[in-house]
């Protein structure tokens, strides 16, 4: 269940990240308010997944499969761009947390 929540937390964020853009620095209040909604679930799901996953392994994931997740996000709502360096980097931020989680 621990996981269920850090996947669930790390999925919440994904979606606050998309509402912080939309934000235009938390000008558009609306968008800053659902940010802000959406980050208070997320910390209670983290805090619930850090009680049997160790937290650097929880932050880990939680950071580096958000950093993932938001990256695809920004190329399919924003149409950022996103070369070989950017998909590179990735690729070995997502064998990092594999390899923190398998260990």
């Amino acid at each position: 269940m621990a996981y269920v929540a850090l996947i669930t937390a790390i999925i919440i964020a994904t979606i606050g990240d998309v509402f912080m853009k939309k934000s235009e620095g938390f000008r558009i209040k609306k968008y800053g308010a659902v940010t802000i909604g959406l980050y208070v679930p997320t910390f209670y799901l983290m805090s619930l997944s850090m009680i049997a996953i160790p937290v650097g392994i929880a932050y880990a994931t939680w950071s580096g499969v958000g950093m993932i997740l938001t990256s695809i996000v920004g190329v399919m709502i924003f149409r950022e761009n996103m070369n070989l360096k950017i998909v590179t980097a990735l690729g070995f931020i997502l064998a990092g947390v594999l390899t923190i989680n398998l260990t």
